[in-house]
């Protein structure tokens, strides 16, 4: 129960920062996606329990604060969650590469379906060299700069909630 309540809590904090302060930080035309980074971490650690349920608050949060739809980021984010609980699984551990390989994918496709849904059903009239120029190589650069942090922040936290075991 508690950890299910601090999944909750640590989507909200990451919804929250995302809109509120990463939102301003912008390398060229792109930004971080910290409920991107805070699900990839959260899957990834071996002590948390994985629901599929935070995947489709996450979308909704981060949905009601973008302009695009919610079901775009419920798309991108469950193949960042479908991912990382497939690591997770063969893998003993979720190493570091683990953990940066899923922000990697998970930025690409989540960004990839934002620049889909704009060329393709709002019509927007968007280079693809700019596009990935000017939006989705900054904001995969800035993902990958956050991502550590965001990976500790996320390792203390469930540490906290969820401590091991002592071996006797």
């Amino acid at each position: 129960m508690m950890a299910s309540l601090s999944g909750l809590v640590v989507l909200a904090l990451a919804a929250a920062l995302q809109s509120a302060v990463a939102a301003q930080i912008h390398l060229l035309q792109g930004t971080a996606d910290l409920v991107l980074l805070t699900l990839a971490a959260w899957y990834l650690h071996e002590d948390t329990p994985g629901s599929w349920v935070w995947v489709v608050l996450a979308a909704l949060m981060v949905g009601a604060l973008s302009a695009l739809p919610w079901w775009l980021y419920l798309a991108g984010y469950t193949l960042v969650a479908g991912l990382a609980r497939l690591l997770r699984r063969r893998l003993w551990r979720a190493s570091f590469f683990a953990y940066f390989t899923v922000v990697l994918l998970g930025s690409l496709s989540v960004q990839s379906l934002a620049l889909a849904y704009l060329m393709l059903i709002r019509h927007t009239a968007i280079a693809l060299n700019d596009a990935f120029n000017l939006v989705i190589l900054p904001g995969l650069l800035l993902n990958l700069l956050l991502a550590l942090p965001i990976h500790s922040v996320i390792d203390e936290w469930t540490t906290w909630i969820a401590p091991a075991e002592e071996e006797a």
